[in-house]
């Protein structure tokens, strides 16, 4: 099987299963799937390093998405 299409593949069964996962212990928050969604990316590329002929806007996306969230996160922690 070639490289590419098994990161795919394992890209797709990775999400799957935490949307899965999460919608079966209620989660119903949407910054909890989108992180999960961003680890399992990042990881998954981090295995498989596929070829990039352009940047990587999916990761770009995902990290100022997730950078959002902890920002918003940090502030409610921090503002009393």
């Amino acid at each position: 099987m070639d490289r590419h299409t098994l990161y795919l593949t394992t890209l797709a069964l990775l999400i799957t299963l935490s949307v899965s996962s999460l919608s079966a212990v209620n989660e119903a928050r949407l910054d909890v799937y989108v992180s999960v969604f961003t680890l399992t990316y990042f990881a998954t590329a981090a295995v498989f390093r596929p070829r990039r002929r352009t940047w990587d806007f999916l990761a770009l996306a995902l990290l100022a998405a997730f950078s959002y969230i902890v920002a918003v996160r940090v502030l409610e922690v921090l503002k009393p």
